[in-house]
């Protein structure tokens, strides 16, 4: 089998919009953490590069739990001091020490698997003698970062025919708020999304309506019916960001741009993975479900019975309609779409992202351990920031506990799938069950044990 370099760049110069170092503490150290989800991919014999180390009791959790030689996977980080930068970002990929490390490591009949394949690690692959295969020029040329844009996404996607909110594509703030302005009177609500970004940040919500709930935004501003696009102008400039450094974007992308589009209040979230492989061979939805969002996403239910009928056929035949084109642009690998469904029941796509999606890891530890129908057969419930003293501790509970500790073969069971304790005293887990009603009772058990921790 292909040995990987998978390469956890959760955080880079291309996923979001706005300076890294505006982000809080908390926010940084989370991110720091979620490059570890990739773990769950490897296999015997693979390397991978994190932002900071595995705590030793993920990586001996990991290796019991997937039954992994972890003797024979070769786990590195960046040396920060080295690339002045506390990220997988083009500095640290390409630092001297790390690329020579790395070539001691990787042959040229190795695939790499990155969070999102840009330029930077396309620069690595080359430099580390990956074949045009494993490292397409697509991705050299800036391919993946322009299918990451929100901006772009709405032109293309329209251009399908796609379902998408009405909406606007904006370059300067006056823009944005004469676009808000003519928007608001459709639903009474219009959210301004930053083209690059991830999880909600920097995203915000104007509406009419106070009791609207604010689900995937930072902020959120009540204003009148009728509302001018001067007196949102400077509700935009106290809450949107602007971006003072000028930053490595795709030709003819520009970071000031901004998406507003008609926000639909009371819908509710989904998601779709797509695998989209070489040509010749279709794309395929791999996993679907319910977005958590609490009030920015937390989390799934996999697959949902919120979803069914016309609306999920719906939802993963434009999943892969969407896919095919990008495979015929010359994209290969994940495709994460995002999509609403909205009280008068209209199935919209908000987004998608040419890149590994916080699903992936949890499919791939669901397939390794519940088996490849594990859609059919079982529920899964996730949340990304569930309070815990010590994961080691949990670990052993979860193991002993009469409920959850017989795994598939009792019906229910949970994953620890990242740990962050050691910095914001949380993990991320996946709970699972055969039925939905078995998969809400081992979340709740497990919830009581990371209480107990």
């Amino acid at each position: 089998m292909q040995h990987q370099l998978v390469v956890g760049n959760t955080t880079t110069e291309y996923t979001y919009g706005g300076s890294l170092d505006s982000f809080p503490t908390k926010i940084l150290a989370a991110r720091h953490a979620e490059s570890a989800r990739q773990a769950w991919l490897l296999r015997d014999g693979d390397a991978m590069i994190t932002e900071r180390p595995l705590t030793p009791a993920f990586m001996s959790y990991l290796g019991r739990t997937l039954g992994l030689d972890l003797d024979s996977i070769a786990f590195l980080t960046h040396d920060e001091e080295a690339s002045g930068s506390m990220f997988l970002d083009g500095a640290s990929l390409l630092e001297p020490g790390l690329v020579k490390q790395l070539g001691d490591i990787v042959g040229p009949d190795w695939k790499i698997v990155p969070y999102i394949h840009d330029r930077s690690v396309a620069t690595l692959g080359r430099r580390l003698g990956l074949s045009e295969q494993a490292n397409p020029p697509f991705f050299a040329e800036g391919g993946s970062d322009i299918f990451n844009s929100k901006a772009f996404f709405r032109a293309w996607s329209r251009g399908l025919g796609a379902p998408v909110a009405p909406g606007q594509v904006t370059r300067n703030r006056a823009a944005t708020a004469q676009a808000v302005a003519e928007l608001l009177p459709v639903t009474g609500s219009v959210i301004v999304k930053q083209d690059f970004s991830a999880s909600g940040y920097g995203n915000v919500l104007f509406t009419t309506d106070g009791d609207v709930p604010g689900v995937g935004v930072s902020s959120t501003h009540v204003v009148p019916s009728g509302s001018t696009a001067d007196e949102l102008f400077e509700l935009l400039a106290e809450s949107f960001p602007t971006v003072d450094q000028v930053r490595d974007f795709p030709n003819g992308l520009r970071p000031c741009e901004a998406v507003v589009e008609v926000y639909y209040g009371n819908s509710l979230t989904f998601y779709s993975e797509v695998d989209i492989p070489e040509p010749g061979t279709e794309p395929t939805v791999l996993n679907w479900g319910l977005m958590r969002m609490e009030p920015i996403w937390n989390g799934f239910v996999i697959p949902s019975t919120e979803l069914a009928g016309t609306a999920e056929a719906e939802m993963l035949s434009w999943s892969v309609e969407m896919a095919v084109y990008l495979q015929r642009t010359g994209y290969r690998g994940l495709l994460n779409c995002d999509s609403i469904l909205t009280p008068d029941g209209q199935m919209l796509f908000s987004e998608v992202n040419a890149r590994v999606g916080g699903c992936t890891h949890v499919h791939y530890a669901a397939l390794r351990l519940l088996g490849e129908d594990y859609l059919r057969r079982y529920t899964l419930l996730t949340r990304n920031h569930l309070p815990c003293g010590d994961f080691e501790t949990l670990a052993r509970s979860i193991d002993g506990d009469e409920l959850l500790g017989a795994g598939p073969a009792g019906g229910c069971g949970a994953v620890l799938l990242v740990d962050d304790t050691t910095v914001n005293g949380t993990v991320q887990y996946m709970a699972y069950g055969d039925t939905p009603q078995r998969a809400q009772a081992a979340e709740e058990r497990l919830t009581a044990l990371a209480a107990a921790s």
